[in-house]
């Protein structure tokens, strides 16, 4: 039988590659602003479930471009995630002989997130706290600095956390000091009504410009990577999601392919660090 752990190595890469994160975290970033970290939980809220569906369906159709790309067939990937190797190496997050990258358990919540909606209702709330955060800092260094201080610098600023994203915090639970910012922020018992709706426009008008900076400086990254591999399936694909293009329906073996892979995760990376 052959050796099919390059379809692992190689999945592992396309996980930390340009064209997942750029579609991944665009999806992810545009979609955040229904999930709100005030309001209780509910997976059966059919906002939740309709950018679940479209999420779910967005994973199986890069994973389905990673394949044609690389020419693995679904038998060649349906083995690979079954035999799972070196995925003891990843969990420790030390680099092996066979993965130039550390592993990020991030990367891997994103495609739980699919088989799983409360994952997925946890990391997309965790997402728009985040952005949020982002934008009151902006806000804040506006204040803080002379107004005159070059808006290119805070484009920058903004730019350097894509590269960070791939670093994505594997908590399950928010951190209760992000939410204290942002109550602060919004302190209805200091401010007056008109002001806080002021306050809150604000605030989502600073939040639009990180999406639309990042969104850009993405689809720079995209282009770049495109010269260097123009005929790249899974670039294309990419392409097709930062431009808001419709995505066709994931062939049905890639879903199952998906689940899976979620699967096996699942039990050989959570399964492990809960019982640390």
């Amino acid at each position: 039988m052959a050796d099919e752990s390059w379809v692992f190595d190689s999945l592992i890469c396309f996980l930390h590659s340009p064209a997942w994160n750029a579609s991944l975290s665009t999806f992810i970033e545009e979609k955040s602003i229904i999930f709100d970290p005030n309001i209780e939980i509910d997976i059966s809220n059919p906002e939740y479930i309709a950018v679940h569906n479209e999420y779910k369906n967005l994973v199986d159709f890069m994973l389905g471009s990673f394949m044609e790309e690389m020419n693995i067939t679904t038998e060649q990937f349906e083995l690979a995630c079954l035999e799972g190797k070196n995925l003891q190496a990843l969990a420790n997050d030390e680099p092996s002989d066979s993965h130039s990258f550390s592993f990020h358990k991030g990367l891997f919540q994103q495609i739980w997130a699919a088989n799983d909606i409360r994952i997925f209702v946890r990391m997309m709330i965790q997402r728009n706290v985040e952005l949020q955060l982002q934008a009151l800092d902006l806000i804040e260094r506006r204040q803080n600095e002379n107004a005159s201080s070059s808006i290119e610098m805070e484009n920058v600023e903004i730019e350097k956390s894509i590269h960070i994203e791939t670093k994505i915090d594997d908590r399950n639970e928010l951190d209760s000091d992000k939410f204290k910012r942002l109550n602060l922020f919004f302190e209805q018992d200091r401010i007056k009504n008109s002001d806080l709706l002021e306050r809150q426009e604000y605030l989502l008008k600073q939040r639009d410009k990180i999406l639309s900076i990042k969104k850009q400086a993405r689809a720079r990254q995209l282009n770049e990577a495109t010269k260097a591999r123009p005929s790249s399936a899974s670039l294309s694909s990419a392409r097709k999601v930062i431009q808001g293009e419709q995505i066709e329906a994931a062939d049905g073996s890639v879903v199952e392919l998906r689940k899976i892979l979620a699967k096996k995760l699942r039990d050989e990376v959570v399964d492990q660090t809960s019982s640390h």
